[in-house]
């Protein structure tokens, strides 16, 4: 009888369980049916989050139910494979679906608590890295995991902790209102890097002193996930960027109808017979003031005309 090979090894035996399957087919259906919703009433939602969450669900039933879950009293390493799933993985996943954006437009209002006081604290820049960092450290290092090698509960708990600390990171750098507003994309990369610095900690403290395997498997996952958050948070600040330009450039373009200026604010006249360029006429008059749409266009932009008008 042949060998069983790696892909085979890492798609089976399976543990299923009504916990382990269930949540991840309930969280897929509920996400289908909100989207579908959604469409329904002429709101539309990017195919690619939909992708992701469903491809998250998938990877939340192999973790919760697959290998990792019937191979644990086998391979002790997979623990560290559940737990970093359950800390950086799926919490992307989840983050990048951005459920709380779609429960928001199906109510039509916002969600109170994701904005409240306690979630302001929590998800401050910084401060959920921290705090996930601390917690899932103290939790391998303590008799919890003891506990969570021979009994389900506090195995449960466990990566429920995980899941929701590391959620606690990812959904507000991913998300585009659940920070301050001073968070501009450009901290948010920031938190995002710093955050895979922190991820390192509980990784590298299991394998000094737990079980250098499974320390081993919780910091790959770890540090290799934070590459493409660090990619989503800088693709945000492209788009933001880019969005900006296009404000900047329409409400210019808006002044410059009202004025009667060409749009673009040309410097250079006409074509004559020449066919070469001429250079603007040289005004002997007195500037007109910004307020005319006269001037350099940053001394139109109401956000940097006090900085520089005297």
């Amino acid at each position: 009888m042949s060998e069983p090979s790696r892909v085979d090894a890492l798609l089976s035996p399976w543990a299923p369980s009504v916990v382990g399957l269930g949540l991840p087919v309930l969280a897929a259906i509920a996400y289908a049916v909100s989207v579908a919703i959604a469409r329904g009433r002429g709101i539309p939602w990017p195919v690619w989050r939909v992708a992701i969450w469903m491809v998250t669900c998938a990877l939340a039933a192999w973790t919760f139910a697959g290998p990792p879950q019937a191979l644990r009293d086998v391979n002790p390493w997979m623990d560290g494979v559940s737990i970093g799933m359950s800390a950086a993985v799926l919490p992307l996943g989840v983050a990048l679906g951005d459920p709380v954006k779609l429960i928001e437009l199906l109510r039509g209002q916002r969600i109170r608590w994701a904005r409240g006081r306690i979630a302001r604290v929590v998800m401050f820049p910084g401060v959920a890295s921290l705090v996930s960092a601390i917690v899932l450290t103290y939790a391998i290092t303590s008799q919890w995991y003891q506990a969570a090698l021979t009994e389900p509960l506090p195995w449960a708990l466990l990566l429920l902790t995980a899941f929701v600390t590391g959620l606690t990171v990812n959904l507000p750098i991913l998300s585009d209102d659940l920070m301050p507003e001073w968070a501009t994309p450009a901290v948010k990369t920031l938190v995002a890097f710093a955050d895979g610095l922190f991820d390192a900690i509980p990784g590298l403290v299991m394998m000094l002193l737990v079980n250098k395997y499974s320390g081993g498997a919780l910091l790959a996952i770890a540090e290799v996930i934070g590459i493409p958050m660090i990619a989503a948070t800088v693709v945000i600040w492209v788009r933001a960027d880019a969005q900006e330009q296009r404000e900047i450039d329409a409400e210019l373009d808006a002044r410059d109808a009202v004025t009667g200026r060409p749009a673009g604010h040309g410097s250079m006249e006409p074509e004559i017979e020449t066919g070469r360029p001429q250079p603007a006429t040289t005004r002997t008059t007195t500037e007109p003031s910004p307020a005319e749409g006269q001037g350099l266009w940053w001394l139109d932009d109401p956000r940097f005309a006090d900085r520089f008008r005297d």
